[in-house]
């Protein structure tokens, strides 16, 4: 029972934080925290008010659009990044015309209702579209140490969805009908509890678009795209297996498990880091886990003729894997090992170090690398290995390669995108609760990260639900949300969404783990020195 009350952290593991992923003790529900009812099949009150958000001269004022002088219809429009590289080659495929929903520096635009608007699917009536946001109770991590700063991610939802409603005129003059359910983090029938949230949104809510922000695995990812046949945005990491099984309904702000260990893998071969070195990794045999390293990290390896010590550590069924570290870190001793893949997760990984230093590794024999596999590129997590003074000064220096911004706050210079200023902008200036986040707090909290995820997340919605047409059919929906081509991320890093690819990442950078760690905005934690996870900046393509 005891090992059962962990299963939360398979959630926890693969957050998306955009900006940084960061701890302390104050949970992410607000006011709600401790109602986990789904709140389904209810308008709110902004969707109930066409006089307002439809009216015809509102939607022909171009002087509050951003940027309507400069994209008359039919005219390309494209943003001109000011860090140039591979944000400013992006930019030049995203042709943003003037789509009331592809602005940089305006969330949406008002346009005009469709005429002779008719009820086509479940979910899509004349006047309102579905739509669905599923919550993982983060708050549920605090009693366990692992507190997870984000704000409300709730609110956040509502406050993008009120505003399109009443400023936007809707998608096309219908207005978004917003459902809410929490699902479980941890306990016993955690699995349970996020397939009922899966039934809650399509059986009841009749969902036609889920969003989550919080992390959401398992079977109740199938349940909602493969059973119900409904699309899903999520930040969470899924396995190639679950993609391929979507039918293109999974959208994933985040690489598939496989491919953060191939874009590692990919880069490190092409630079020649580890020519000459002998190679280690230990995968737990979490389900999906094991064979996703076998896949991503081990084969391409000995393909490229190199060997490598593989061993599996056991889970026994849950996530606290820790069967056979002993026995593997003296393999690694024995193979003579000087560069290991970091593959575990966040109570796996800390153990595994520690026993490296008490079998004989000293700082500087051994070079880590990790990819955000099991979220080791998150600053909570991979934090976690500093708790052991020693295991953190054998750790100092490792590289991870990953799509993530981890740390971009603390380059000199820093600012943020026009896009995250004014998504958190726009969330402080109608937050029912005041929260107004700046970033210069990401380096004890994670909320201005958090909105801009959120932000970026129902941009995506509505701006397939826009494309769909007029009158859109769910698999009209599902069609145009597979087909967007380049999308708005938090920190408007290259990603883009076409058939057959519905995980957006299309770029990596190389980042450092740093402990303990003396820069500026460093992550500091509840006991020990700080840590830092900082990307170089060095940004390239994603190597598919």
């Amino acid at each position: 029972m005891r090992h059962q009350k962990f299963r939360w952290i398979a959630a926890l593991l693969a957050l998306a934080f955009f900006a940084a992923a960061c701890g302390g003790e104050v949970d992410d529900a607000g006011d709600d925290a401790g109602d986990n009812d789904a709140d389904v099949g209810e308008e709110p009150d902004e969707t109930e008010e066409p006089d307002e958000t439809e009216e015809p001269d509102e939607a022909e004022e171009p002087d509050e659009a951003e940027e309507p002088d400069e994209a008359e219809e039919g005219e390309p429009n494209f943003y001109d990044d000011p860090r140039g590289g591979v944000f400013a080659d992006f930019q030049q495929t995203y042709d943003r015309s003037n789509h009331p929903f592809s602005q940089v520096d305006t969330f949406c635009l008002p346009h005009d209702a469709a005429i002779d608007r008719v009820d086509t699917d479940p979910g899509i009536t004349a006047d309102t579209i579905a739509i669905g946001h599923i919550r993982s109770r983060l708050e549920d991590a605090i009693a366990f140490g692992f507190g997870i700063p984000v704000g409300d991610p709730k609110e956040m939802f509502e406050v993008f969805i009120d505003y399109i409603n009443a400023e936007c005129g809707g998608i096309r003059g219908r207005m978004l009908d917003l459902g809410y359910v929490e699902a479980e983090l941890l306990g016993p029938e955690v699995d349970l509890s996020r397939n009922q949230a899966c039934l809650a949104m399509t059986e009841d809510h009749r969902a036609v678009i889920v969003m989550n922000s919080t992390g959401f695995q398992g079977s109740a990812n199938l349940c909602l795209v493969e059973e119900q046949e409904t699309a899903f945005i999520s930040t969470q990491g899924q396995t190639e297996e679950f993609m391929g099984r979507s039918a293109d309904r999974l959208i994933s702000i985040s690489p598939t498990l496989e491919e953060s260990l191939q874009f590692m893998v990919t880069d490190l071969l092409g630079t020649g880091a580890l020519d000459g070195k002998t190679l280690g990794t230990a995968a737990p045999n979490t389900p999906g886990q094991f064979e996703a390293v076998e896949v991503g990290l081990v084969e391409p390896l000995r393909a490229a003729g190199f060997d490598i010590v593989f061993d599996q550590i056991d889970c026994a069924g849950s996530t606290i894997c820790q069967g056979g570290i002993s026995e593997s870190v003296t393999n690694m001793v024995n193979g003579g090992v000087d560069v290991f893949f970091n593959v575990m997760n966040i109570l796996t990984a800390p153990g595994y170090v520690a026993e490296m230093v008490n079998q004989g590794y000293e700082p500087g024999d051994v070079q880590f690398y990790a990819s955000d596999f099991n979220s080791q590129a998150s600053e909570l997590v991979s934090g976690q290995i500093a708790n052991n003074v020693d295991a953190g000064n054998l750790y100092n220096g490792a590289v991870i390669i990953d799509f993530r911004p981890t740390g971009d706050y603390r380059t000199e210079g820093y600012t943020p995108t026009v896009w995250q200023e004014h998504c958190n902008d726009l969330y402080g200036e109608n937050s029912p609760s005041g929260a107004n986040a700046e970033w210069e707090s990401q380096a004890g909290d994670s909320a201005y990260g958090m909105t801009s995820s959120v932000c970026a997340i129902v941009r995506v919605m509505a701006r397939a639900l826009y494309d769909a047409g007029d009158n859109p059919t769910r698999a009209d929906v599902n069609a145009a949300l597979a087909s967007l081509g380049p999308i708005d991320t938090g920190a408007l890093t290259p990603a883009s969404l076409a058939p057959g690819k519905t995980q957006s990442p299309d770029a990596i950078q190389t980042l450092d783990f740093e402990f303990p760690c003396t820069q500026v905005f460093a992550y500091t934690r509840d006991s020990g020195e700080p840590v830092c996870i900082t990307g170089r900046g060095d940004w390239r393509p994603a190597p598919r």
